[in-house]
C-alpha cells in the first residue's frame, strides 16, 4: 500500500478511535438526562440574581452535561418559561465545554496538559459570562423569534406527545401510534438507547470528517503552507477558528482534532476547541432558527472577537 495512503489511514482510525469513546458516552449521558430529568427541575431551582444567576449557569454543565446540539431547544424551553437571559444564555454556550466529561477528554486529548484544560474552561467562562451580562436586563422572551422554530420539530416540549418525540413522546413512530404521556421504565431505558443511537450516529459524521481533515492536513497540504501558518500565531489561529467553524465537531471529540495539529502553537488548538463549542456552522443554523437576528450576530461576534484576542493572550503562557 502506498506509504501516503497508509499515514492517512493510520490518522483517520487513530483519530476517531481515540474520540469516539467520549462522544457515545456524551451521547448517553444527554439521553438519560433528557429523559429522566423532569423539564421543570432546572426552572425551579434557578437563581434570579445577575452575579448568581451567571455562576449557576457556568457551573449547570457540571450537573448536566449536554452538547451543543441538545442544549438549544433546552435554552429555548427555559427562555418560554422566564428564565433570565444571564442564566440561559450563559448555561448555552458553557455546558458544552464546563463538564466533566470533556474536560476530561481535553485532558486526555493533551497528554495531560492540564494548562489546556484551564484555559479552555476560562476562555469559555469569560465569553460566556459576557454574552450573559450584555443580555440580563432584557425579557427572556424578547430575544426569541416568533412563531414555531425547526428545533421544535426535532425536541417538541414535554407537554407535548408524538411520533416525532424520542424523549417524551411515543415510541410507536414506525405506525405513526397514540402518545405514551406516562411511560413504563421499560420504554424510558428503550427511549435512551433510541437517543443516544441517534446522537451517536448524527454527531459521529462530524468527527468522521474532522478526522479526514486532519489526514488530509497531513499528506496533502503543501508543507510551505503548514509552515507558514505554523510559524504565525496570528494566522495559526484564525485557521484554526475556521476550520472549527466548518468542521462542526462536538465538544466531547474535538480536542483530539485539535491536538492532532501538534506542530500548530498551543494558542491555535485553544481557539479551535473553544470556538467550534460556541459557534459552528450547524449551530448558526440553530440560533437563526431559535433567536432575533440581533441576538444571533451578537452570538457570532462577540465570541469570534474576545476568542482570537483570548486564545493569544494564553498562548502565551502554553509555550
Amino acid at each position: 500500500m502506498n506509504q501516503d495512503v497508509q499515514l492517512f489511514t493510520f490518522t483517520v482510525t487513530a483519530v476517531f478511535l481515540e474520540a469516539a469513546p467520549f462522544l457515545l458516552l456524551g451521547a448517553l449521558l444527554s439521553s438519560i438526562f433528557e429523559v429522566y430529568l423532569p423539564a421543570d427541575h432546572l426552572e425551579r431551582y434557578m437563581p434570579r440574581r445577575l452575579l448568581s444567576g451567571l455562576l449557576f449557569g457556568l457551573t449547570a454543565g457540571m450537573l448536566i452535561p449536554t452538547c451543543e446540539c441538545g442544549v438549544v431547544s433546552i435554552v429555548r424551553r427555559l427562555l418560554k418559561k422566564g428564565v433570565p437571559p444571564q442564566v440561559a444564555m450563559t448555561y448555552m454556550l458553557s455546558a458544552p465545554v464546563i463538564n466533566p466529561l470533556t474536560l476530561a477528554a481535553t485532558y486526555i486529548a493533551f497528554r495531560g496538559n492540564i494548562l489546556m484544560v484551564i484555559g479552555r474552561m476560562g476562555i469559555v467562562a469569560v465569553c460566556a459570562s459576557c454574552i450573559g451580562l450584555v443580555l440580563a436586563r432584557i425579557n427572556p422572551v424578547l430575544l426569541l423569534r416568533e412563531g414555531k422554530t425547526y428545533p421544535d420539530l426535532l425536541n417538541q416540549e414535554q407537554d407535548h406527545c408524538g411520533p416525532v418525540d424520542l424523549a417524551h413522546g411515543s415510541l410507536d413512530m414506525a405506525h405513526g401510534g397514540g402518545c405514551c404521556c406516562a411511560p413504563s421504565r421499560d420504554g424510558r431505558v428503550i427511549r435512551v438507547v433510541l437517543l443516544t443511537a441517534s446522537e451517536f450516529l448524527d454527531m459521529g459524521k462530524y468527527l468522521i470528517l474532522g478526522a479526514f481533515a486532519v489526514g488530509f492536513s497531513k499528506i496533502w497540504l503543501p508543507q510551505e503552507l503548514l509552515v507558514s501558518f505554523q510559524n504565525n500565531v496570528l494566522l495559526a489561529v484564525g485557521m484554526m477558528m475556521v476550520l472549527a467553524f466548518f468542521l462542526s465537531i462536538c465538544s466531547q471529540a474535538d480536542a483530539f482534532v485539535a491536538a492532532s495539529f501538534a506542530s500548530f502553537p498551543g494558542a491555535a488548538q485553544l481557539s479551535f476547541v473553544t470556538f467550534g463549542p460556541m459557534i459552528d456552522l450547524k449551530l448558526v443554523a440553530m440560533y437563526g432558527a431559535v433567536f432575533r437576528k440581533d441576538i444571533l450576530l451578537m452570538l457570532i461576534i462577540v465570541p469570534m472577537v474576545l476568542i482570537y484576542t483570548l486564545s493569544l493572550l494564553v498562548g502565551m503562557v502554553l509555550r
